[in-house]
């Protein structure tokens, strides 16, 4: 049986605009989310944002352990009413997915050996709520995330791209990402100005390249793009303490041209970099 829709405008609590609402209703749409977030056997499903439970209703349908994190009050008296009947391995959290553990919240209630996330995001919170998944320990195994397409875009860019910046360069640092689906205004309610992407990351287990200590290497990216008019060495030695003549030394033993800028440094690259530079060179808090 095909689950219910609630398309928030009559059959539960309207969308705040507030805190980034916007309900999903396209029938398809919610189906290929479903599949793509289907979990390995013997592990459950964490939900991030279930609102009036659209997406939701196709998640249980698949009959696996799911924990719902929700922030508005409103939504989660909402869900506990109308989902008592639907399906009873589910359990209902009440709170901010931007500041809670969801890896030991995931562990918790017995959701298995690297379980799945899925939600639709505010636009607001996608960054915060992604990397906060991305990190969680213990990982899931797959995130299925529904963000703004130009999010999508700018955290699967190439090297040398307008998109191509800080995020970027992280995600591809910790995990496999692409984007799935591109979903249209008109998929929800309220109907956003923008168009939107299922967006699907596999963490890894280990980062792809080393570059020493992550906090280290993400201050290192920060001074990089934090300054993209100006060269590498230019942009690091304001940024980071960082030597231009060793850098220089760096880029050239790494083939690189001395006006290289940070947006045109691929993941292996600026990898490499941070590898190579002097510790002393990056400072340490």
């Amino acid at each position: 049986m095909t689950p219910r829709a609630h398309d928030g405008t009559g059959r539960g609590p309207r969308p705040k605009r507030s805190l980034g609402q916007n309900f999903l209703h396209d029938q398809r749409v919610l189906e290929s989310i479903a599949v793509l977030a289907r979990p390995n056997p013997g592990s459950g499903l964490l939900e991030v944002g279930p609102g009036t439970g659209n997406l939701t209703r196709h998640l249980l349908a698949q009959g696996v352990p799911a924990v719902l994190i929700e922030r508005d009050a409103r939504m989660v008296a909402h869900l506990a009413a109308t989902l008592r009947t639907d399906n009873t391995g589910w359990t209902l959290v009440e709170g901010d997915a931007s500041a809670l553990d969801l890896g030991a919240i995931a562990a918790e209630h017995g959701l298995g050996d690297r379980p799945v996330a899925v939600g639709n995001l505010p636009y607001y919170a996608a960054m915060p709520i992604l990397f906060r998944l991305l990190e969680a320990r213990p990982p899931f195994a797959r995130l299925v995330l529904m963000v703004q397409l130009e999010v999508a875009r700018r955290l699967t860019a190439e090297p040398s791209t307008p998109d191509y910046g800080l995020p970027t360069v992280v995600l591809a640092w910790l995990a496999y990402a692409r984007i799935a689906l591109k979903v249209g205004p008109g998929a929800f309610t309220p109907v956003p100005k923008v168009w939107s992407a299922v967006l699907v990351v596999e963490p890894l287990a280990t980062p792809r390249f080393q570059a020493g200590p992550p906090a280290r290497f993400r201050r290192l990216l920060e001074a990089g793009f934090g300054q993209r008019r100006k060269t590498l060495a230019n942009a690091l030695s304001h940024g980071a303490a960082v030597d231009p003549a060793e850098l220089r030394a760096v880029l050239a033993s790494l083939g690189l041209r001395p006006d290289i800028r940070a947006e045109a440094l691929s993941l292996e690259q600026w990898c490499a970099v941070a590898r190579a530079l002097t510790p002393s060179d990056l400072p340490s808090s």
